[in-house]
């Protein structure tokens, strides 16, 4: 275990944004992750817990305490079941499942970041998450005690997870896939990988800023009578954030080293030396003009440490 000083966040993350952390491990063992823990309690430090560094936005003044980046990369194959380090990359994952003939993680395709973060925001696609393979979930309690927890416990939801909610430290996955035949999946990979280059940005970005919104959550007449195209969407029953934000013609705009992307606008890319002030500032304006138009909370999508 080498617990390092100043270590700057930003060259950990998929936005290329953020400060020194006061001190920062890398653990790949569950034994060396408690003993950083220990490490922190015993010097009062607050902890955060880093994955892959996408979907999190880390502030320009760092981290005041214990940055703990988790690679614990197990790796195993049992029939259909798979269990899975949370510091495994999810890319990764999806081609080893699909090389075991194993289907069912193909929504992943394309989605950043590893395995714990991707279970801790119930990531996915195409009206699939990790909720929909996930049958266990191996963790560290608030005390530090090894745990597991089956996937109702988990309390998935859109984007959201029981891991959002308390200070658990995701170890390991269960994911329970689907023996089958990965011709057509492989196919639809490509497909996905194709279409992911052509309409998202290949600039540094931390993913998509703010959540979809559920027709649940809407007035839908209203909406209507403000010309939203409400049958565009009804297939998933969600508005896209990114049709939102384009329709207060907010592509392009700019804020410093960022800007909304022409691409995509639930995306805001760093184009030269972006801050995290710069970002929080572009994303309080589109949750303001959105707002104005629409009547429309938006709601973050990407984790902020500031």
């Amino acid at each position: 275990m080498n617990i390092e000083k100043n270590i700057e966040l930003k060259k950990y993350t998929t936005f290329k944004i953020g400060g020194p952390a006061k001190y920062f491990v890398e653990v790949k063992t569950i034994e060396e992750l408690q003993e950083c823990l220990i490490f922190a309690k015993e010097n009062s430090l607050e902890i955060f817990i880093l994955g892959g560094g996408s979907n999190i936005l880390i502030s320009d003044q760092g981290f005041n305490g214990l940055v703990i980046k988790i690679t614990i990369n197990i790796l195993e194959f049992k029939g259909n079941n798979i269990t899975v380090g949370s510091g495994v990359i999810l890319s990764y994952l999806l081609n080893q499942s699909l090389e075991k003939s194993l289907i069912g993680l193909e929504f992943a395709t394309g989605i950043p970041g590893t395995v714990g973060g991707a279970v801790r925001g119930n990531a996915g696609t195409y009206g699939l998450a990790m909720s929909n393979v996930v049958k266990k979930i191996k963790y560290l309690d608030e005390e530090y005690n090894i745990q597991e927890m089956n996937n109702n416990e988990a309390q998935f939801k859109y984007r959201h997870s029981i891991f959002k909610e308390k200070q658990y430290i995701i170890l390991e996955v269960e994911i329970e896939l689907e023996k089958r035949d990965t011709k057509e999946s492989y196919k639809l990979v490509k497909e996905r990988l194709k279409y992911r280059q052509d309409t998202q940005p290949n600039k540094p970005s931390a993913g998509c800023i703010f959540k979809n919104l559920s027709f649940k959550d809407l007035d839908i007449d209203n909406l209507r009578e403000k010309g939203i195209e409400i049958d565009k969407f009804t297939k998933h029953e969600k508005i896209p954030a990114g049709y939102l934000i384009d329709r207060v013609d907010l592509k392009g705009k700019t804020i410093g080293g960022v800007k909304i992307s022409e691409i995509h606008a639930n995306y805001i890319v760093n184009v030269d030396n972006g801050t995290a002030e710069q970002v929080i500032m572009l994303i309080s304006l589109i949750k303001q003009q959105v707002r104005d138009k629409y009547g429309i909370e938006l709601k973050e999508e990407i984790q902020l440490v500031l």
